[in-house]
């Protein structure tokens, strides 16, 4: 009895130990993987943190406005206008994704999501090994570049849907794929084929098509790990290549008479980004015709990649290069430029009334490399010491151009709306820098079309600030940003049914309904328009002979006419304070002499900012004519240092002197009348 116990315990020590072992490979095969998975997770991972963190901080102005000038309605007439075109159902799912940029945070996270899911769908459905992982990157990046290099092309774009849509048509393309792979006999394969051809072209426009052509391409390959049973052989592997690429080319042709929206020449071009500028179109559609190659091309090379063996000798070095190149590419097309950027943020605080903002805005990106600039004149100031050739002169003060700060007309306008707004335009509208650098872009995008309707609003053109929003909606469609402002001038102009024409759609939206309900209140009621903002400060600018004109496409330029030749007999001050304003800003002597007796006559009680006494000195001077105009002491001592400064210099040109000038009397009317001339409005 004792022997067989003895025995029995042996045997449950045995199984004891089979057990242990078996647990310990178990947990160290999952170790294992975990380890080897989180190897994979991470680079992926840090990479989409960085790109989102670069997207919804340093980028969050772009991502905001790309909302305001999209559009989604919660609306089944919205959604059958989807389908009005082909790919319209793709814009109408990329315009549901674009509204969330209205929270640039996630909106970012939104897109990133989906970019990392295009890369993880690329490597599976290509059946990419590791050798060949980082060609993944690869449309990852195109996508980047297809919407982070527009820039000022975001206010010529016809597709509100524009950024989400690419990212959705690219993911589509790989579902035809997957779907065409994974079906099990071929005629089901070649039936897939010719449905996505047909009611993809209808949904997604041309993605479709190009997803179906890689899909044929595909059949042709050997098999690769997509569980397919069954691959074409002989003459078929010609054959389904070919009747893929035939149903791409006859698909728009047969189904062009259910759509009556567009040209049959433009067929080919349905669910690409819709330009109204056609030396912007081949430009931003580039990224995404050469992302529909790179997937044709990959489709071919199946068989490479199920036929590898190992992983080579250097896969992560060949991965590197590749991540590395599209990174460089990303990079190098991302569209950088510190003014578009302050425009945008100053824009976006312009809508919010939010003037403050602005101004500050402004001066942080006026004072933000002063340090550099300095240094910057100090070199140049040495380089220029004994030279005496003319062109080599102008040649050196031309290389240092971009070393020193100069905003567009954009962004001086609308600080000085915002000075206006806060009236300090007289005191403070000539104490910051200036000038009219131009866009950093492939044409100039009028002034027009990214501001035209705040400018034009605030100074109380409502006439001018309706017809741009029509114009915008017929030339770019509808937006939250045109609908809104039709309905302020709606609201302001006390047409209540047009108003709540306006106000219907926009309760139909997600992120606008509350600022409707607010404006709804609003309307028809004239006292609470009289105390609300921005309203309170637009009424008393509408005293003017109001006309038909037409501005010319130049904002600036008309302004200045305007506040020049329009005035009212019943006009108000605020009226004439913003034209002494544009005035001065004229540069013309005459002009600021009659709005200047304008303003006296329409003061309470009569002031004289600094910068109009300073305005009243220099041109007494020049006419040698005193006006009898008390100026006080600052300003006549600093009128007599500018003079003695300007003498004592040995400056040889404007261009020359105008950094150190505007160190020593930058703040003064004297160094903007001087130094700030020629400027151009676009």
């Amino acid at each position: 009895m004792y022997l067989k116990i003895k025995q029995y315990a042996k045997h449950l020590s045995i199984f004891k130990e089979m057990a242990t072992f078996t647990e310990y490979l178990f947990l160290n095969k999952i170790k294992v993987g975990m380890s080897t998975y989180m190897k994979k997770a991470v680079p992926i991972v840090s990479a989409a943190i960085i790109l989102w963190a670069i997207l919804a901080f340093a980028s969050k102005s772009f991502l905001f406005k790309t909302c305001d000038l999209s559009l989604f309605l919660f609306d089944w007439t919205f959604l059958k206008e989807a389908f009005t075109i082909p790919g319209g159902f793709l814009g109408w799912v990329g315009s549901f994704f674009t509204q969330f940029l209205y929270i640039p945070w996630f909106g970012a996270l939104l897109w990133v999501s989906l970019l990392v899911l295009a890369g993880f769908l690329t490597i599976r459905i290509f059946g990419l090994p590791e050798k060949f992982a980082g060609l993944a990157v690869i449309p990852v990046a195109l996508l980047i570049i297809a919407n982070m290099s527009l820039g000022y092309g975001i206010f010529i774009m016809r597709s509100q849907d524009y950024f989400f849509a690419p990212t959705l048509g690219y993911l589509l393309m790989l579902a035809i794929m997957a779907a065409t792979w994974k079906a099990p006999k071929l005629w089901q394969r070649i039936s897939i084929l010719a449905i996505s051809a047909f009611a993809g072209y209808i949904l997604a426009g041309v993605f479709a098509l190009a997803g179906t052509v890689a899909a044929g391409i595909g059949l042709a390959s050997e098999p690769i790990k997509s569980g397919r049973t069954e691959a074409p052989t002989g003459a078929l592997r010609i054959t389904v290549p070919i009747v893929s690429v035939i149903l791409c080319i006859v698909t728009p042709f047969i189904l062009y008479g259910l759509f009556t929206r567009y040209r049959l020449a433009d067929s080919w071009y349905m669910g690409l980004p819709s330009i109204s500028d056609d030396e912007w179109t081949v430009w931003i559609r580039l990224p995404l015709w050469i992302l529909m190659t790179y997937s044709i091309a990959m489709a071919s090379l199946c068989s490479l990649f199920a036929n590898t063996v190992g992983n080579g000798k250097h896969p992560n070095l060949a991965n590197a290069v590749v991540i590395a190149l599209s990174v460089a590419a990303t990079v190098l097309f991302w569209f950088k430029d510190e003014n578009f950027r302050t425009e945008l943020e100053m824009s976006i605080a312009a809508d919010n009334y939010d003037w403050k903002k602005i101004s500050d805005i402004y001066f942080k990106a006026s004072i933000r490399h002063i340090d550099k600039e300095k240094k910057a004149y100090e070199t140049r100031q040495k380089e220029l010491a004994g030279v005496k050739d003319k062109d080599v002169y102008e040649n050196i003060l031309d290389e240092y151009d971009d070393s020193f700060f100069e905003p567009t007309r954009l962004m001086v306008m609308l600080r000085d709306l915002a000075f206006i707004k806060q009236d300090k335009a007289l005191d403070q509208a000539f104490a910051l820098r200036d000038g009219a650098h131009p866009q950093k872009s492939r044409t100039q995008i009028p002034m027009v079309f990214q501001a035209g309707r705040q400018l034009y609003l605030n100074y109380g053109l409502t006439n001018l600030e309706y017809r741009w929003c029509l114009e915008d909606q017929v030339e770019h469609g509808w937006c939250f940003g045109t609908l809104k402002y039709m309905a302020m001038y709606a609201i302001i102009m006390n047409e209540t049914e047009f108003a709540t024409r306006y106000l219907d759609k926009l309760d139909k939206t997600l992120f606008f309904r509350d600022w409707s309900k607010k404006q709804r209140i609003l309307s028809g009621n004239r006292d609470a328009i009289s105390d609300t903002a921005p309203y309170r400060d637009i009424l008393p600018l509408m005293c003017f002979n109001d006309r038909m004109s037409n501005d010319r496409v130049k904002i600036e330029t008309y302004l200045m006419s305007h506040f020049a030749n329009d005035r009212d007999v019943q006009s108000t001050h605020q009226f004439d304070k913003v034209a002494l304003f544009w005035a001065m800003r004229s540069q013309n002597i005459e002009l600021f002499w009659k709005a200047l007796s304008q303003y006296i006559d329409t003061a309470d009680e009569l002031q004289f900012p600094q910068n109009v006494q300073e305005a009243i000195l220099l041109y007494s001077s020049l006419e040698k004519d005193d006006m009898g105009i008390p100026i006080d002491k600052s300003v006549t001592d600093s009128y007599e240092s500018f003079q003695k400064y300007t003498m004592n210099s040995s400056f040889r040109s404007e261009k020359e002197a105008s950094f150190p000038m505007w160190l020593n009397f930058g703040k003064t009317f004297y160094y903007y009348y001087y130094f700030v001339r020629g400027l151009k409005t676009f």
